[in-house]
C-alpha cells in the first residue's frame, strides 16, 4: 500500500471543500484503490470523496473492541486485513 493523499490536511481538522476538490482532481492521475478511515473519524469527507471518485471507503477498527470481530489483538488484525483485502478486490 502507498498513501496518495490525506483527507485531513491537519490531523483532527476537517478538510475544506477546496482541499477535497484538489484530492478529487489528483485522483484522476494517482488512481487510489480505496479510502481508509478510522471509525472515530468523521465519515462525511470520505463518503463525499468516494462518491466523486468511485473509490470504496474502508472503515478500520482503531483498537481492540473497535468492531465486533476485534475482541482481542488477533481479532483486530484479522478484521483489519480482511477489510483491506475485500476493498482491494
Amino acid at each position: 500500500m502507498r498513501e496518495v493523499g490525506t483527507l485531513e490536511p491537519v490531523p483532527g481538522v476537517e478538510p475544506t471543500a477546496a482541499h477535497l476538490a484538489r484530492l478529487r482532481d489528483q485522483a484522476a492521475t494517482t488512481r487510489p484503490r480505496m479510502v481508509i478511515r478510522a471509525a472515530y473519524n468523521a465519515g462525511r469527507p470520505a463518503e463525499w470523496f468516494a462518491a466523486e471518485t468511485r473509490v470504496p471507503v474502508v472503515v478500520l477498527p482503531f483498537t481492540v473492541g473497535g468492531s465486533e470481530r476485534a475482541v482481542d489483538i488477533a481479532g483486530l488484525f484479522d478484521d483489519t486485513v480482511e477489510r483491506l483485502l475485500k476493498a482491494a478486490q
